[in-house]
């Protein structure tokens, strides 16, 4: 009876023991870095299976659950240790400890804002692996603006009314000015490439032409010299010394023909040294009238050589008047001009 009752009071004390083990020991589902693993233990809570696994906490690893949770058979528990990882961000590089895996949530975790043309290496969705480098390369689109001159270009005409070597500014020569836009590529803040997008013209340009005389220098012919001698007779009591065909101008006192100013030194002043008068002055070339000398321009009457020229060479006079406005009206015209000499006829 002893024996049996001995018998019964093991097998009770064992399956005792039994249940306290079973009831201590819990199994659980361990995910460490992402692998899945089913683990026994008596450990009460998280931190002591920790310990009791030899892992030990840094600041930057990660847990689903804290550590002083209660572990319960069935439970999962997701552990991801920290991983040093670089980062270059337009030239700017660091070293970082994080626990996350993909490279937008290792950017996120570090507040890097991309821009809509930034690239990323690896791509966002990637995984990282320790020490790996995560890339961010800044990319940026500018309008950038500069003003240009536009040179002008010089151009040349005949003239047969003007002689050959003579020359005259028909139109100044302007320079243009355009605004161009260009589309500017910055990597990293540094302009690599830059594309011509648009053209704003400011102001025009305007070719320099420059009339060339074509006209060669001819006698007097016989008809010429009798009608000098009418139109002497008709004056009354002159005879020209020769008769010229001449292509004659018109010129002011004025900065469109002068480049000077009322006020201005030698305003109006001759090269003879006389103040410019309408109807009495007119410029020629010395070699062919002297200064001094009186000429009759037929529609005009008579005129004194008074006044020379840049331009007027040869068989060429400039005919003075006080108004710029008969200088335009005057424009270029060709003249019969009898050269008398230094005496007006009375």
């Amino acid at each position: 009876m002893w024996i049996l009752l001995t018998a019964v009071a093991i097998l009770v004390l064992l399956s005792l023991a039994l249940l306290v083990n079973s009831l201590q020991t819990k199994k659980f589902t361990f995910i460490n870095d992402g692998k899945a693993m089913a683990v026994t233990t008596k450990a009460k809570t998280l931190g002591e299976f920790l310990v009791e696994k030899g892992i030990k906490l840094e600041n930057f690893d990660e847990l689903n659950v804290g550590i002083d949770t209660i572990l319960t058979d069935g439970m999962q528990v997701s552990y991801i240790p920290g991983r040093k990882i670089n980062i270059n961000i337009a030239g700017h590089k660091k070293q970082v400890m994080t626990a996350k895996r993909q490279v937008k949530d290792i950017l996120a975790e570090e507040h890097v804002v991309l821009g809509p043309l930034d690239k990323v290496k690896p791509a966002l969705n990637q995984p990282v692996q320790e020490n790996q480098t995560v890339t961010v390369t800044r990319i940026t689109k500018k309008l950038v603006s500069n003003e240009k001159t536009v040179a002008f270009s010089t151009k040349e005409r005949e003239d047969r009314t003007m002689l050959q070597g003579q020359q005259k500014v028909i139109q100044q020569g302007q320079e243009g000015k355009v605004l161009e836009r260009y589309e500017v590529v910055y990597i990293n803040g540094k302009p690599t490439s830059k594309k011509l997008v648009e053209t704003e013209k400011l102001q025009d340009w305007k070719d320099h032409i420059v009339a060339v005389g074509t006209a060669r220098m001819t006698a007097v012919s016989r008809s010429e010299s009798d009608r000098a001698s009418r139109v002497s007779e008709l004056g009354g009591d002159f005879t020209p010394r020769k008769t010229l065909q001449v292509r004659m101008t018109a010129y002011s006192p004025h900065a469109s023909s002068t480049g000077k100013n009322p006020g201005d030194a030698d305003y109006a002043i001759t090269a003879s040294g006389t103040t410019a008068k309408e109807g009495r002055t007119i410029a020629v070339d010395p070699s062919v009238v002297p200064l001094g000398w009186w000429v009759y321009i037929e529609g005009y009457g008579f005129r004194k050589a008074e006044d020379t020229g840049g331009a007027i060479k040869g068989n060429r006079m400039d005919l003075y008047f006080a108004s710029e406005d008969e200088v335009q009206n005057f424009g270029v015209q060709r003249k019969t001009v009898h050269v008398i000499g230094p005496n007006k006829p009375n």
